[in-house]
C-alpha cells in the first residue's frame, strides 16, 4: 500500500463506525481501498493494542477508516449498513492532513512485539532494553504501523523466528515495515515487492531511514520470476492469497515457512486449500477474527 509523499492530497474523507464487529468494518474499510484503518476503543482516543500480546475484547470497537479526497462516502455508508446493520453508528467528516497526522501519533504510541522488537514513530521516546530492535516509522498513506492486527500477526512471527542469514520475501510490503522488521532482525536480505510504485518508494525510503536500504530491496515483480526464498511473507487480503498460490509456492524454497495473514476466520478453509498440495499447516495465530496462517513448503 501507497505512502503519503510531497503531492498527497491536503484532505481526507474519514469514516468512523461504531460496532462490536470491528474486523467485518475493516473488511469494508479495505475492499474500499482505505488509506489507512484505526481501531479504538469507544471509550479510549488510544489504539487497541497496548502491549505485546495483550488484546482486549472489547464491546464495541471505533473504526476509523481514512480515505483519499474525493472518495464518495455513499457506497462505503451503503456496504458497511449491508455487513453490520442498520444498529451500527457511522459518522462521515473531511479532515485536513496536518491534523491526520497529529491525531495519528497521539493515537500511537510505541508497540512492542515479543521481546525485543518495538514500532514507534521517531520522535516517540521508547523505554527498551539496550538490545532492543527499534523500527522507526511516521504516519503516511495507509502504512503498516503495527497497529493493525493483520500487520500485528506478522509482526509477532517475525519477532519469535531466527531470521539470522535468511533471504526473506515481503511480497505485497506496502510502507516496508515488515521487510524492515526483518532486516534489522537480522535476515541477509529482504526481497520487498508491491503492485504499486508509490508502497515501493515508501519501503526505500524507511528502509533508508533505518539504516537498512543495503539488505532491503524493491525490484519489480517481474525481476523475481525465479528467485525462491527462504521465508516468504504476505500480509495481504484473502482473495489475492488465493489467486497468488502459485506464485508464492514458487518463490518458497524447500522447506521454507510461508506466512500468510489478511484474511478473517471465515476465509481460513479457502486460503488452506489454495496452498495444501504443496504446504503443511501449523497452528498459526489470530488477533479479533483477523488470521496468521503459518506453513512450511514441503520438501518433496
Amino acid at each position: 500500500m501507497p505512502a503519503a509523499d510531497a503531492q498527497s492530497p491536503i484532505s481526507w474523507l474519514q469514516i468512523t463506525v461504531t460496532s462490536a464487529r470491528a474486523a467485518l468494518a475493516e473488511a469494508v474499510f479495505e475492499q474500499f481501498d482505505a488509506e489507512a484503518v484505526t481501531v479504538l476503543d469507544v471509550g479510549s482516543e488510544m489504539a487497541v493494542e497496548n502491549a505485546p500480546h495483550e488484546h482486549p475484547d472489547f464491546e464495541a470497537s471505533r473504526i476509523v477508516g481514512l480515505f483519499r479526497q474525493g472518495t464518495s462516502a455513499a457506497p462505503i455508508e451503503s456496504a458497511l449498513r449491508d455487513a453490520l446493520g442498520d444498529a451500527a453508528e457511522i459518522a462521515v467528516a473531511t479532515l485536513e492532513n496536518e491534523d491526520w497526522a497529529s491525531a495519528w501519533l497521539a493515537q500511537h504510541p510505541p508497540l512492542r512485539f515479543g521481546q525485543r522488537l518495538w514500532i514507534a514513530p521517531h520522535n516517540a521516546p521508547v523505554d527498551a532494553d539496550d538490545d532492543a530492535i527499534v523500527v522507526r516509522l511516521d504516519p503516511g498513506l495507509a502504512f503498516g504501523t503495527g497497529t493493525h492486527p493483520t500487520t500485528a500477526l506478522c509482526l509477532e512471527w517475525l519477532a519469535a523466528a531466527d531470521l539470522t542469514g535468511r533471504h526473506v520475501l515481503d511480497y505485497g510490503c506496502g510502507s516496508g515495515i515488515l521487510s524492515i522488521a526483518a532486516a534489522r532482525l537480522g535476515a541477509a536480505s529482504v526481497t520487498a515487492v508491491d503492485i504499486d510504485d508509490q508502497a515501493l518508494r515508501a519501503t526505500r525510503e524507511n528502509a533508508q531511514r533505518n539504516g537498512v536500504d543495503t539488505i532491503v530491496f524493491t525490484p519489480a515483480m517481474d525481476a523475481i520470476t525465479a528467485q525462491t526464498f527462504d521465508i516468504v511473507i504476505a500480509n495481504i487480503l484473502a482473495k489475492p492469497l488465493i489467486a497468488l498460490a502459485p506464485t508464492l509456492s514458487a518463490h518458497a524454497a524447500a522447506d521454507a515457512p510461508l506466512v500468510l495473514s489478511g484474511l478473517l476466520s471465515r476465509q481460513i478453509d479457502a486460503v488452506k486449500n489454495a496452498y495444501v498440495r504443496t504446504f503443511d499447516f501449523g497452528p498459526g495465530a489470530s488477533q479479533d477474527d483477523w488470521i496468521r496462517l503459518d506453513a512450511r513448503r514441503q520438501s518433496v
